[in-house]
């Protein structure tokens, strides 16, 4: 007798039932089936998913283009050239001062406009970013700027949901999801931009990513589909 059913013998007794408590049983949760092609499509429709819930994107080669790719997106809205950044080593080795960025390193506070992240991960079937709180992923820079940029690891792309999961190694304090920038249309139907958190969400996806270390340790190394699926299952 399981645990489970000991606890409700024991009530039933006390209440003066005979009858035996209803066996445990095993969930089984199904593994979803998609339309698309993920696998071989990841990236084209994450772009989709990402354009309809109004984020902007760029691909890049590798991370050294990062902080140009900054530079020019921010002249582009014509916001001054200062972020604060994740304290990620994968940010802070680059040269920022080369692109005439102003780049400092940590907790997002009240004043800073612009933030710089790296995701953890990104789920192709929404347009989603994974954001995994750690001391080099302050959960600030997700929600105080008006303006999130993140970096993507083409290679940290997965299809869906289910398969993210296996890919957090250790317990964070958080995991956040962010779709495109925060809007509501509580007041009248009209969507308002910048309510809970960035007004925009801006993602460079990077192909190149080799020699990116992730979070949780180690050196960033393309996703198995196999695996993946399997962990699904």
């Amino acid at each position: 007798m399981s645990a489970r059913q000991t606890i409700l013998s024991e009530i039933q007794a006390r209440n003066g039932s005979t009858a035996e408590a209803a066996p445990d049983f095993n969930i089984q949760i199904p593994s979803p089936e998609y339309d698309v092609d993920f696998w071989s499509n990841k990236t084209a429709h994450f772009l989709q998913m990402l354009e309809q819930v109004h984020g902007t994107w760029n691909i890049l080669a590798n991370m050294d283009e990062v902080p140009n790719a900054v530079m020019c997106y921010l002249q582009g809205i014509h916001l001054e050239l200062r972020v604060i950044a994740a304290p990620d080593e994968n940010l802070t080795r680059l040269h920022w001062q080369q692109s005439g960025v102003d780049a400092t390193w940590g907790k997002a506070e009240k004043p800073d406009r612009v933030s710089v992240t790296m995701a953890y991960a990104g789920i192709a079937e929404t347009g989603t970013i994974a954001m995994v709180s750690s001391a080099q992923s302050p959960v600030t820079l997700n929600f105080l700027p008006e303006v999130n940029i993140v970096v993507l690891p083409e290679s940290r792309l997965v299809p869906a949901m289910e398969q993210f999961w296996p890919l957090v190694k250790q317990q964070p304090r958080a995991v956040n999801f962010i779709t495109g920038p925060s809007k509501t249309a509580d007041i009248e139907q009209t969507i308002v931009y910048g309510a809970h958190g960035p007004k925009k969400f801006h993602v460079l996806i990077i192909k190149d990513s080799r020699n990116i270390a992730m979070q949780n340790g180690g050196v960033n190394q393309p996703i198995d589909s196999g695996l993946i699926k399997n962990a699904s299952a």
